[in-house]
């Protein structure tokens, strides 16, 4: 028994230090610095068609109260003048929403927003190893549904951050419960919205690679990934708060110097997440140990 004990952590070890390798290697392989520019670029570009797309779906069937604060909320992580840059966008795009989008607007809006989910698609097959086998209209297609699921979560999302709260406090109100309800209810409100998150995640892991990979919405990668998303945000935020003034450097451009920039670090986050499950389902089919020692090997002599 001890020495299944020993064997089963000798392979633990192995098989950290092979990923740990793995993903060192596949991180300086696919050079996501570079590949997450590129993404932030086409991020830039459909960031408008994707917010006028949103705010057009959620004013269906929110007011514009609720879409204003819920933007509030969801760019909480986001740092303050990228925040403010959106914020402005946002309220832009819903007073026109409000006003009524002819059709052919709406469709133009979907079809720039899918540009930067197409951007997505490259990014995710090189981070996979997969060449692209499938055809020009299938891709389209699937950028188009993934960009309509992603509108209809984040409609979603605004609607737990925002009307939860009412719908809480109607609860609470009716039934006579106390505080205890209304920490359990904030704490399930935001956990709603997070696993919401966790879907958008799952999706783009899921269908924009050529990959036959199994939905999952729980993977180490997006776990990881959610995590430090919000860490580097959060850090990034602080770093432009205390340390550095884009505004003086760049003068008017500094809010959008600031949004790109955030915008490459949350792209360099996902494609990090998707390297970590890449790795891990390599390794999935190399689990025992002499297989995991020669691997070591061959790694460290590269």
């Amino acid at each position: 028994m001890w020495q299944a004990k020993c064997t089963g952590s000798e392979h633990m070890a192995l098989a950290m230090k092979v990923f740990l390798r793995k993903l060192g290697h596949a991180l300086g392989r696919d050079g996501i610095d570079d590949v997450g520019a590129m993404m932030a670029y086409y991020a830039i570009l459909a960031l408008f068609p994707m917010l006028l797309f949103v705010v057009t779906l959620a004013a269906l069937v929110l007011p514009a109260s609720v879409i204003a604060e819920g933007t509030r909320l969801a760019l909480e992580a986001a740092p303050s003048a990228a925040k403010a840059l959106v914020q402005s966008m946002v309220d832009t795009v819903t007073q026109y929403a409000r006003a009524g989008f002819a059709l052919g607007t709406v469709m133009f809006a979907l079809w720039g927003a899918s540009r930067g989910v197409s951007g997505l698609m490259l990014a995710l097959d090189r981070v996979f190893g997969r060449i692209e086998r499938r055809s020009w209209l299938r891709r389209q297609a699937i950028a188009i549904a993934v960009t309509v699921a992603l509108a209809a979560l984040l409609t979603i999302a605004l609607g737990l951050l925002v009307l939860g709260p009412m719908l809480g406090d109607l609860i609470a109100n009716r039934f006579g419960l106390g505080r205890g309800f209304d920490i359990g209810w904030t704490v399930g409100r935001w956990t709603a919205a997070a696993l919401l998150m966790m879907v958008v995640w799952a999706l783009a892991f899921r269908f924009l690679p050529d990959t036959d990979a199994p939905f999952r919405i729980f993977t180490p990668g997006a776990l990881a990934g959610v995590v430090l998303w919000l860490g580097i945000s959060r850090l990034f935020g602080l770093y432009l708060d205390h340390f550095v003034s884009y505004r003086s450097i760049y003068g008017a451009l500094g809010g959008g110097v600031i949004l790109l920039t955030w915008l490459w670090l949350s792209s360099m986050t996902l494609l990090f997440a998707a390297e970590i499950n890449a790795v891990l389902a390599e390794l999935r089919h190399e689990h025992r140990v002499p297989e995991l020692r020669r691997q070591l090997a061959d790694l460290r002599s590269t």
